[in-house]
């Protein structure tokens, strides 16, 4: 039987239609002229998923990413997705098998329309045999409790929060806990969900879903390298990835979709940004063929690849670079490598490269030559490869500190050089 909570239900109303303002009016426009579709059609709309829960949580701010806003129709989706097709700014993508419909707003905004449903999963990982059924039943189906109440927004139910599942027991709690004990059987992703609920809301999780989630990790095996690589993109993407990667080493969800690709402790420090995190792995893993499993296992995009293979690279040349003496040595063999597999080396390397790392990193932004190209020409150099030549050897000595582009007389010894050798 559902629950429904008359609690400030008319609050959540106006909290949820503020929420969507103060992060995207168009997107507000959108849902306003959605609702009064669903109410001239006699059809209920509610809202579910992340957005339901994100008003409902005390414990958490709203995330600064793009909106995310989930709809449920409990009736026939097609001639909500003809009003939203003549209505939003750009072409909807609509899923006649799920009866879904989505479309992305010029602001990075993103409405997914959804008739309620039931779901049966034929095999681990597949994707799901659906077929109509009332709200109630539909958030039967969700991931975990937190994310399994509706807030109906048309008909007589409006303004009520249906909530079955206790999801607002649980976010007061700051408990994450599965709706069945085949969840992640069904869904192995959902692991990797649970380990960003859990960081977001700042808590922890269900000890019974926890044994749950580590009985079925094996699973995660099965699911597409795509299916994989989107999910894991949305962890590190979360406002606090490390606590979120805390949360899946516990889960130890890397062994369970690739034996060899183990997330070293070490690594959270370097992950504020997805390529930062790909990076640490290629330092912290000495296996010379991490760079051709791991990209297919995990669906990697060609980005993460790069910031991968940079990592790699950079571990191979650590001793290399920790043995070098001149400034300006260092500088040439650090400015190939991409910023990610650097800044990721700065943080979790210590020793001479570390040192070296950071100090490039440093100093960096306030290398820049007092002489320019047109200068080097009115010095009498001539054009072509002596440009570039002289160019380098300004940066060079700047480094070593044999020039100090803030000092007039040092320039002028620099430029007297430059002279001499024509």
């Amino acid at each position: 039987m559902s629950t429904v909570r008359s609690i400030s239900s008319g609050n959540l109303l106006d909290q949820l239609f503020r929420t969507v303002r103060r992060r995207s009016e168009a997107a507000e426009s959108l849902l306003h002229t959605l609702c009064h579709f669903a109410a001239g059609e006699e059809v209920q709309l509610f809202a579910v998923g992340g957005l339901v829960r994100d008003i409902l949580s005390t414990h958490q701010s709203l995330p600064v990413s793009p909106l995310d806003i989930d709809l449920a129709i409990d009736g026939d989706p097609a001639p909500f997705h003809a009003a939203l097709a003549s209505v939003a700014t750009s072409q909807p993508t609509i899923h006649d098998r799920f009866g879904t419909a989505s479309v992305s707003l010029a602001d990075g905004s993103h409405i997914d329309l959804a008739r309620t449903r039931s779901e049966r999963y034929p095999a681990p990982g597949a994707l799901p045999i659906v077929a109509p059924a009332p709200i109630e039943v539909d958030l039967g189906r969700r991931d975990f409790t937190v994310n399994a109440a509706a807030l109906a927004l048309t008909g007589s139910r409006r303004g009520d929060l249906i909530d079955p599942h206790d999801a607002l027991g649980d976010l007061e709690q700051r408990m994450i806990r599965s709706l069945h004990r085949d969840s992640f059987r069904d869904d192995p992703t959902r692991l990797i969900r649970a380990a960003r609920y859990a960081a977001r809301i700042e808590g922890t999780i269900e000890r019974p879903t926890l044994a749950d989630a580590r009985r079925d990790r094996a699973n995660l095996a099965a699911v597409s390298p795509a299916r994989f690589g989107d999910a894991w993109r949305l962890l590190l993407r979360e406002e606090d990835p490390r606590a979120a990667l805390a949360f899946a080493r516990r889960l130890r969800i890397s062994e369970s979709r690739e034996p060899r690709w183990k997330v070293p402790k070490s690594a959270l420090l370097a992950s504020d940004k997805p390529e930062q995190f790909w990076a640490a792995i290629g330092l912290l893993n000495r296996d010379p063929e991490i760079v051709s499993w791991l990209p297919k296992s995990v669906g990697m995009q060609r980005r993460e690849r790069l910031a991968l293979e940079a990592g790699a690279g950079l571990r191979r040349a650590r001793r290399s670079i920790g043995a070098m003496r001149r400034q300006s040595a260092i500088a040439r063999a650090l400015g190939r490598i991409p910023d990610s597999a650097l800044q990721a080396a700065g943080v979790i390397w210590t020793g001479a490269a570390g040192t070296a790392i950071s100090c490039y990193l440093q100093r960096r932004p306030s290398i820049g030559s007092p002489i320019s190209a047109q200068r080097l020409g009115e010095l009498g150099v001539e054009r072509g490869p002596r440009i570039g030549h002289w160019l380098t050897e300004i940066e060079a000595a700047i480094w070593d500190g044999e020039l100090d582009p803030d000092d007039s007389s040092s320039v002028a010894r620099m430029e007297q050089r430059i002279r001499l050798s024509r």
